[in-house]
């Protein structure tokens, strides 16, 4: 008795959909190995390019790679050769089961099968040439320049300090003449991965101008520093390379060091950037009043912010970051920094992700930059780099570095060049001190703290939470909140639901003070990050 080995019927419609999935899966099901290889070589040679690229450069070179105009461009005509490739090995593999088949009904079934396979698998394409489009849109919009008509600026060799300026403003509409309320100079250290940033008042006047500028406005300019950009665009005889270069050039002369790029941030799309994103959560160490906020032209109302941790949405945010009034451009400068590092250690990848077409829309409209697009590698791999714990802020106030005072010009602060010059060096020399990594690393945390009365004393709670927020952290005592067990004797504490991950500084910061490890609990009806209770051993805080 002999046995006959025969090659197992194949599937059109199953070799079809399983070379849609992957090209050669299809003609490897139906044993044509050789077409199977031919099929899967170029996406595994695609792949194994990409894993050299990431090896070599990290993800950040990828990316950077891919965000320059050629890499945009290679995405697109390879996202639909992939689309294209794939089609062909489904109609290769679908035609080869058909030699197998029977019958024209058979046939007929599974050719609308592999149609509407294909359609299928077309529209992960479409979705991702849509993805393309945004991308290549936002690039294009935010790097397409500085948005003022000046000329492009030298590129930066990817190795020096690189020295970016930051600029806040208040469009009105399509208005040209708008004031630059917020100068943030950040100053990178590609070789520490550091970040110092630099701020300096929009009041400040008497600011040494550049040679260049100095028949227009003689030694220094007399104005206050914020309009000097809307100044040098109706000079455009003076200011050739436009109105960027120039503000760059002011603030380069004041701190003499150079500027290479500048970064301009219109203060509507920052606002609908954090309501895209969720909101952004900022602790408010001292009260904000501002009884005469401007909300729209020729309306003000009150504004209060109280001391503490608050979740702010993109409209709160820019107030808290804009409010002058009833403070002092100083602690407004100040805020303003603390919203820029929480923004950017909040963001979520996910919010990220879900909120694609949005962002885009939103920070095409406010951001502008001049930096080259195809220098972007560079810039992903530098801020792959950096280390948040490592960003300091410099805001330049009287009595130290400026003098206050009033004429004509109204409220007026007038610098101490030398002071300022001297205070940059120093700030480009120094290490941040490890209180100060710390203190930072707290405030881009946020973490929401309670305290609650374990013992039962009167006060107690909320006594405690005001010695903890003396030492840096946002603790508060919510009245009506009370433990489930009353007289303890030991201190508890507990962070909950996984925030450890989240707030490390912050419990470690706990930890030491109440010189006790934290209990992990996960309790979804809870929303804090931790909780405090107080038990008879309490230690003494700040005393």
């Amino acid at each position: 008795m002999s046995i006959a080995t025969t090659i197992p019927r194949s599937s059109a419609f199953a070799g079809a959909v399983l070379s849609m999935l992957l090209p050669g899966l299809g003609q490897a099901y139906q044993r044509r190995w050789r077409a199977a290889l031919l099929f899967v070589a170029p996406p595994f040679l695609l792949v194994a390019l990409l894993a050299g690229i990431v090896a070599a450069d990290g993800p950040s070179g990828l990316v950077g790679a891919l965000f320059t105009p050629f890499g945009l461009g290679a995405l697109g005509v390879l996202n639909m050769a992939a689309a294209a490739w794939r089609a062909i090995a489904a109609a290769d593999a679908w035609r080869s089961g058909l030699t197998r088949g029977s019958g024209i009904r058979a046939s007929l079934l599974s050719l609308f099968g592999i149609l509407l396979a294909v359609a299928i698998g077309g529209s992960v394409h479409l979705i991702a040439a849509g993805y393309l489009s945004s991308a290549t849109e936002l690039i294009g919009g935010v790097f397409g320049g500085d948005g003022s008509g000046g000329t492009t600026p030298p590129r930066w060799n990817g190795t020096d300090r690189l020295n970016v300026l930051l600029v806040g403003i208040d469009r009105r509409g399509n208005d040209a003449t708008f004031n630059t309320d917020t100068l943030i100079v950040a100053s990178i250290d590609p070789k520490k991965g550091s970040v110092t940033m630099f701020s300096i008042p929009r009041d400040t006047v008497d600011v040494p101008v550049p040679a260049a500028a100095r028949p227009l406005y003689g030694p220094t300019y007399g104005a206050k520093i914020n309009s000097y950009y809307a100044s040098a665009l109706r000079h455009p005889d003076t200011f050739t390379d436009g109105p960027m270069a120039a503000l760059k050039a002011l603030l380069g002369e004041l701190y003499d060091i150079r500027i290479d790029y500048s970064l301009m941030a219109d203060f509507g799309g920052f606002r609908d950037v954090v309501d895209t994103l969720g909101g952004v959560r900022v602790i408010t160490r001292n009260p904000v009043t501002d009884e005469a906020y401007p909300v729209s032209p020729g309306v003000i109302r009150r504004v209060h912010i109280q001391v503490g941790m608050h979740s702010m949405t993109g409209a709160q945010a820019l107030i808290f970051a804009r409010s002058r009034h009833g403070s002092s451009d100083f602690d407004r400068a100040a805020r303003q920094q603390q919203v820029i590092t929480a923004v950017r250690a909040q963001s979520d990848i996910k919010a990220i992700a879900a909120n694609i077409p949005a962002l885009v829309a939103d920070l095409k409209d406010a951001l502008k930059s001049d930096f080259p697009q195809e220098d972007l590698p560079l810039l992903l791999e530098l801020v792959g780099r950096i280390d948040a714990s490592s960003v300091r802020s410099v805001v330049f106030t009287p009595p130290t570095y400026q003098r206050e005072g009033s004429d004509e010009r109204g409220y007026i602060i007038v610098p101490d060049v030398a002071k300022i010059r001297s205070a940059v060096i120093a700030a480009f020399a120094a290490e941040p001190t490890a209180e100060e990594v710390q203190a930072q690393s707290i405030e881009r945390e946020a973490a929401q703290i309670w305290v609650l009365n374990g013992t039962g004393r009167p006060g107690e709670a909320g006594s405690f939470a005001a010695a903890i927020a003396r030492t840096g952290l946002d603790a508060q005592a919510p009245s009506g909140v009370t433990p489930n067990e009353l007289g303890l004797l030991q201190t508890r504490l507990i962070v909950y639901n996984g925030a450890e991950a989240r707030i490390p500084a912050t419990l470690a910061a706990l930890e030491k003070l109440l010189g006790r490890t934290a209990i992990r609990i996960d309790d979804p009806t809870v929303t804090v990050d931790a909780v405090v209770i107080t038990g008879a051993d309490l230690p003494a805080i700040g005393q």
